[in-house]
């Protein structure tokens, strides 16, 4: 059986709680990632940011900027443990209407499931067979 850690992006690229809004996307793009944990000076987890929050914010006309990114986050972070099934994770995403989980090794941020995970999953079994 698969389990998160199996399938999920081991590099995490944290998003400092202050970035400007402005510089996100170029993030996004530079890391090839499509959201990051906030975190704040200590390094704790305070949000998540995604490429939805970018689309949601820009749509309001606000200036990019002026506004952080802890402003335009998600605070409520949808986490898992690594040893969790693929399935379980899943459904938790299913439930959550999310398409990250933050994978969680204790107190420590191990990595980032995504739905695009899930979809090199498939292709990789697709390729196989």
């Amino acid at each position: 059986m698969k389990t998160v850690c199996d399938l999920m992006s081991k590099t995490v690229q944290t998003i400092h709680r202050d970035t400007i809004v402005s510089e996100l996307e170029g993030i996004f793009v530079t890391h090839e990632i499509s959201g990051a944990p906030i975190v704040d000076d200590s390094d704790h987890m305070v949000g998540f940011v995604s490429k939805t929050d970018i689309v949601r914010f820009d749509a309001t006309g606000d200036d990019p900027f002026y506004a952080r990114a802890h402003e335009i986050a998600s605070p409520k972070v949808i986490k898992i443990g690594s040893s969790a099934s693929i399935e379980e994770a899943a459904q938790m995403m299913l439930n959550e209407h999310v398409h990250h989980l933050v994978v969680m090794d204790g107190e420590t941020i191990a990595g980032v499931l995504s739905t695009l995970d899930y979809v090199k999953l498939v292709a990789g079994n697709v390729s196989e067979g």
